[in-house]
């Protein structure tokens, strides 16, 4: 069985997955790391797969014994998309013109968002590539895994990269009857004792952010985007 690992960016996407959702896209990714078999469209001449579940994907490359997991999602959220074409049928005295019948305009729109999801896998699998090559870290999918279901990010985290209480808060200038607050969600700490964790830690801030917290602001960004898109149309 191949090794999963996610980027951060990924593991936070993982977090924000309502547990149902999650556990039907985990039972799908473990079944393709232990067998090679899944509904999976790979790049031609390039790096990148995805790996279909409904609507739902999950964008990855492969290096050696590893799946690099570097997005999770909705295939209508997931990708860096350029702005959609709407295209429309219009009735003139000759009847409702295109430039295609429409059975054939249906079987190209299928066509074309085929290839808009390789173009937007294509960007995020390159993106992923370059933070790694910058520094960025695999996040074991066990890790990922403890922090989409709640547990306190900077426990495990620190545990992650293992390193004890005692050898932590010498890094950081805390106490550890500090840390033992901050691991068990009594205190919440300053930001710029977030960053500081973080920086010691090697990981990006976002994911010392509790989870239930997050999805509250990436719900609350939603309920904002549908509002801008009724008000446009």
């Amino acid at each position: 069985m191949k090794s999963i690992v996610f980027t951060p960016a990924a593991t936070r996407q993982w977090t924000r997955l309502a547990a149902a959702t999650r556990h039907r896209i985990n039972n799908r990714l473990e079944t393709f790391a232990a067998s090679g078999h899944g509904d999976v469209r790979k790049l031609k001449g390039r790096a990148g797969a995805r790996l279909r579940i409904s609507d739902w994907r999950i964008i990855f490359y492969e290096q050696g014994d590893a799946i690099i997991v570097v997005a999770v999602g909705h295939r209508r959220e997931i990708y860096d998309r350029e702005e959609a074409m709407n295209v429309k049928f219009t009735m003139t005295a000759k009847g409702e013109m295109a430039t295609l019948p429409r059975a054939d305009y249906e079987r190209l729109k299928k066509l074309a968002q085929e290839a808009e999801e390789d173009v937007g896998m294509a960007r995020l699998v390159a993106r992923a590539k370059k933070d790694i090559a910058g520094g960025e870290p695999f996040i074991p999918k066990e890790v990922a895994d403890r922090l989409a279901n709640d547990e306190n990010p900077i426990r495990v985290l620190r545990e992650f990269r293992e390193c004890s209480q005692a050898e932590f808060v010498a890094a950081i200038g805390i106490t550890q009857g500090y840390l033992s607050d901050l691991e068990t969600g009594k205190r919440k700490g300053p930001l710029e004792l977030h960053q500081k964790i973080a920086r010691a830690l090697g990981v990006p801030l976002e994911l010392l952010a509790p989870v239930k917290a997050d999805a509250k602001r990436v719900t609350k960004r939603k309920q904002v985007g549908r509002q801008m898109r009724r008000l446009r149309s």
